[in-house]
Formats: structure tokens, sequence, C-alpha cells
């Protein structure tokens, strides 16, 4: 009888042709051996697809998933479902990862018991290449530390690619319906683990590209991303838990929904779809208001005053605002 992986790798592939093998082949490298691959095929249109069957042909660890295009949280989720390992990572399919990134996150997991392994990671841009948590520090946190750390989003960051997980606190899958999916379910997953360690040495590296979910204006995107601010409050009020940051946490959601609706009104490309989304942000608001304006800043509970009583102004000052940037950056280019 077969036995199964030690670890199950999960890679979700849409259009990604020109980083896609470098991805593959950082994992084939690694020095932990004993993994299987699962590359999700979600519908692409370029040449993903078939580069992930030629490597499947050489490589018996890698199995390929064809499927039309649901999404990069389907696509983790149908993979999920497969994965026969009882340990479970993520690659990002236009990333890719230090040939001793699993050795790391699995010899780290195991010595400390955990339930949760972190790393830190490089954000890679076009020449440059930037570590985060680069200190080489270990450090082991309980549930409630952990926790904590992971809604403030600063030292422990809600990537779910950067990480190890024991299959047994994956009990919530990943929200289909919208982007940011990771941002909105991985502090469940923490709230399952009894302890999670950081290695805090950089093996993941972060590929910083336009188009990515990251870098796109999409006003539906920066709508789904405070819509995960909501989740996270939403379901930590459900299980009453951390109570005693309740206030804080609502002004967060506040403080995202301020970000996300000058997000959208500085970036305009298409007024009305704009306009659809701040409104709908500002009627989802409502519910977490009032807040203390110590919680939010005087600059940003002026902002959130005009949002609600004027907005046709809130959107015009925020635009005007954007435009004197972009005039004082392309003088700025003229001198240089």
């Amino acid at each position: 009888m077969e036995s199964s992986p030690l670890i199950s790798i999960i890679t979700p592939v849409y259009n990604v042709e020109q980083y896609l093998r470098q991805c593959i082949e950082s994992i084939i490298v690694q020095d932990f051996q004993d993994w299987e691959l699962i590359l999700v095929d979600d519908g692409s249109t370029d040449k993903s697809g078939a580069i992930c069957d030629e490597y499947a042909l050489i490589e018996g660890r890698i199995r390929v998933l064809h499927k039309e295009n649901t999404g990069q949280a389907d696509s983790r989720n149908v993979a999920l479902r497969l994965a026969k390992a009882d340990l479970i990572g993520f690659v990002d399919s236009d990333d890719w990862i230090e040939s001793d990134m699993y050795s790391v996150l699995y010899h780290t997991l195991i010595k400390n018991q955990a339930d949760i392994a972190i790393c830190g990671y490089f954000q890679d841009y076009k020449n440059v290449s930037e570590a985060s948590c680069a200190t080489g520090e270990l450090v082991v946190y309980n549930q409630d530390e952990a926790l904590n750390l992971i809604l403030e989003d600063k030292v422990i960051k809600s990537f779910l690619w950067d990480k190890l997980f024991r299959r047994e606190v994956i009990t919530d899958l990943l929200p289909k319906s919208y982007y940011y999916e990771d941002y909105a379910t991985l502090f469940k997953w923490f709230i399952n683990a009894n302890r999670i360690v950081f290695c805090q040495k950089p093996e993941y590296h972060y590929r910083q590209r336009k188009g990515s979910t990251d870098h796109d204006a999409d006003p539906r995107k920066k709508y789904h991303f405070f819509v995960a601010e909501q989740e996270r409050y939403n379901y930590l009020q459900k299980h009453h838990l951390l109570l005693e940051r309740s206030k804080e946490f609502a002004a967060k959601v506040v403080m995202t929904g301020i970000q996300e609706t000058k997000g959208i009104a500085r970036h305009a490309k298409d007024r009305e779809k704009d306009l659809y989304y701040i409104k709908k942000i500002r009627q989802e608001l409502q519910q977490y208001l009032p807040v203390d304006y110590r919680e939010l800043g005087l600059k940003r509970y002026i902002r959130l005053w005009k949002l609600q009583h004027f907005l046709p102004w809130y959107i015009f000052s925020l635009r005007l605002s954007q435009l004197f940037v972009f005039k004082k950056r392309n003088k700025k280019m003229c001198y240089e």
C-alpha cells in the first residue's frame, strides 16, 4: 500500500505561464522531499495548464486538476479535499520558495509540537527583493497570543503561503464568493491551534506584480476587503472571543471602510461603479457606529463625517487631492 506524503502543497494556477516553471521547480528541488504538489488549473487561457501537465509527466509527486474558472479560493478548497497529507502548505503560482523552506517549517513545527509553523518572506519587486522578518529568531506563541497578533496583521500576516498547517486546524473552508478569502478565514484556523511557532527567517518569495490582487484598484476588490474585515469582527462577536477588544475591532472595521472608499474615489475608473461601492460601504458602516473618535484619530473621524453627510464633497476632495499628488510627482520627475 502506497504511504501518504508528509506534506501536501497546494497551488492554484491561473494564467501565470511566465512564472509557473520557477514556482514548480522551486518545490521540486526542496531539501524536504516527502511531499505531494496539487496543481489546480483554474481554467487558464494561456499555456499554464499545459505546463502543469508537463511537470506531472516527469514528477510522480505532482497531481494536476483542470477545472472551469471559479476563483482561487475554490481551487484551494478543491485541493484541500484531495490532499493526502496531515500537513498542508500553500504556494501561489506566481511566487517561488527557497530550497529549504519546507524543511525549516516541518522541523520547526515537529520540534516545537506546534499546530502551525510560520516563516519570513521576501517581497520581490522588479529589481529589488526586500526581506521581512529576517532576525532568525524563533518565537513560540500560545493560541491567545497568536490570535491577537494575526488580527492586528502586523507581526503575523494573514497569508496562507508562509505557513505549514496541521490538517485538523483547517475546519473552515475558504469562502469562494469574494477576494481576500485568506484574510477572512485564516484567523479561524489560529483559533483551532494550541501552539504556533514563528521562525523569523525569510523563505518565501512573494512576487509583487501589476494585476495581482494586492495591486488592483478594482472597487469590487476593495469592497471585498471591507467585507473580510467585517467577517472577522462579526465572527469574534458571535463566538464571544476577545470581547475586551471589541471597540478596537469595531473601529478597525470603520477605518477599513474609510480607507477603501478613499481608494475607490482616488483611483476612479468607472464613476457609476465606484459610487455604487462607496455607497454600499457607507451603508454597511452604520452598524458599527457610533465609534469613539479617539479610536479613529481626528483625521479619520472628519473623513467619516464627510462620508456620512457630504458624500459628493467627500469624493470630490479625494479626487482633487489625488490630482495634486500626480502633478507634484510628474513635476518632480521632470527635474530628475
